[in-house]
């Protein structure tokens, strides 16, 4: 393997590394959508620094601020996404802060590098 390819197993790990203080580690990802229902799609999208979208610590955890503010209710997840089972993930636009999902399969190129199952 070259240096400028990397298997769809080391991608996966890559996504869930936290940095020293507890983060989410930015990436830049690209990939193609599908439409398995009208078999249509093909698109391209391209994501300059996005972060897997998973648990956080907190990086104000010791602040006053933090103690007075409420965590936000989770209504408004109904149900488990299933993930592993979809061979998909959330990934966190940055800055907006947008989400998106992602299928694993169609990842084309992950910082730069090729991917390859």
């Amino acid at each position: 393997m070259s240096k400028d390819t990397i298997y769809l197993n080391e991608v996966l790990e890559q996504m869930k590394a936290f940095d020293d203080k507890g983060r989410a580690v930015p990436f830049s990802i690209k990939a193609r959508t599908l439409n398995r229902n009208s078999r249509t799609g093909g698109k391209l999208l391209e994501y300059e620094k996005v972060k897997l979208v998973m648990p956080e610590e907190n990086p104000n955890v010791d602040s006053v601020e933090s103690l007075r503010t409420k965590r936000k209710s989770m209504s408004g997840i109904r149900r488990n996404p299933a993930h592993f089972e979809n061979k998909t993930r959330n990934i966190k636009v940055l800055p907006s802060g947008d989400i998106k999902k992602i299928h694993i399969r169609y990842i084309i190129e992950f910082n730069g590098q090729k991917v390859i199952y």
